[in-house]
């Protein structure tokens, strides 16, 4: 099936891409050398798909030409286009938020310099919060090699269209796994035990991870808290980067209080408590200022701490 999308301007599809190679969350993602195209293989409803999506349009003119090809059984093409306008925020207006902070003293510079840049969320919920577990408290670069070496070991290979595509581990083949699987391939044992034991609890039934998108934000904390490593700074960076909601603040990550104290040139690293205070006015576009902050600094989240 093919269509076209013509996301909400301004949308800077390049942005978006080749941030993710500075990130290095492409391990089951193709993006050409002009950062115009994206490939992956994404479960809708429980169907395997390989979706294509090509950038043809402008910053102010987007047009994404999409194609999409079910693997494994049938999704409507209806289903397919909410799916990528999720990916890819396409509905999200960020015109307000730039209005707003045009003459903002602080903000005005770097709203500029990331204009366009629109959240690119994970393709599942599952997907999502294993990676940001596996980001707890170490580099970018080793918490690439350590998701690189779970999708080797739990993942699959898919071949379309020419070429072989990484799929990211569904839960049930993550809950097959021994600690000591993961142990092996330089996971610490808490890690270990925290990735499959969540996958433990989706498999049978006592979590919901789809029920959580009908949530409200302090919903799916309340939901989640209770988990064994997963806490609040996990949590809220599953609200940002697995769902894509707007106005979400990690007030305790120590990338955007390093941020805030560069761009507001602090003497010292803020609190948790002065980055609420001061964020107060950020509203109801938290998660949009949190995120351009941590590009000034190219860098994502740090984790300050977890349960």
């Amino acid at each position: 099936m093919k269509f076209v999308i013509e996301p909400k301007p301004p949308f800077d599809f390049q942005k978006m891409m080749q941030r993710l190679t500075v990130t290095g969350k492409t391990h089951v993602i193709k993006l050409n050398e002009q950062f115009t195209e994206y490939e992956k293989i994404i479960r809708i409803q429980e169907v395997s798909c390989f979706v294509k999506v090509v950038s043809s349009g402008t910053v102010t003119s987007p047009i994404l030409n999409c194609k999409a090809i079910p693997l494994n059984g049938h999704v409507s093409e209806e289903a397919v286009k909410k799916k990528i306008q999720q990916l890819f925020s396409t509905e999200v207006d960020l015109s307000p938020l730039y209005e707003h902070f045009s003459k903002h003293e602080r903000l005005d510079l770097v709203l500029q310099r990331f204009e366009g840049l629109k959240l690119l969320t994970d393709t599942d919920l599952f997907e999502s919060i294993v990676k940001i577990i596996i980001g707890q408290q170490v580099n970018l670069t080793f918490a690439g090699t350590l998701t690189e070496h779970l999708i080797e070991l739990a993942g699959n290979q898919v071949k379309v269209e020419g070429s072989t595509f990484q799929v990211f581990p569904t839960p049930t083949s993550v809950a097959k796994l021994k600690y000591e699987d993961l142990r092996e391939l330089q996971f610490s044992q808490r890690k270990a035990e925290y990735i499959i034991d969540l996958a433990k609890l989706i498999t049978e039934g006592a979590m919901d991870f789809e029920s959580l998108w009908s949530m409200s934000d302090e919903d799916v904390m309340q939901t989640l808290l209770p988990i064994r490593g997963i806490g609040k700074w996990t949590i809220e960076c599953l609200l940002i980067f697995g769902m894509g909601r707007t106005d979400v603040l990690p007030a305790a990550d120590i990338g955007l209080r390093n941020a805030i104290r560069q761009v507001w040139k602090l003497a010292d690293q803020p609190s948790e408590e002065e980055v609420r205070m001061l964020a107060m006015d950020w509203k109801p576009w938290r998660t949009y200022i949190t995120y351009y902050l941590w590009e000034s600094l190219n860098q994502t989240p740090a984790v300050a701490d977890h349960t």
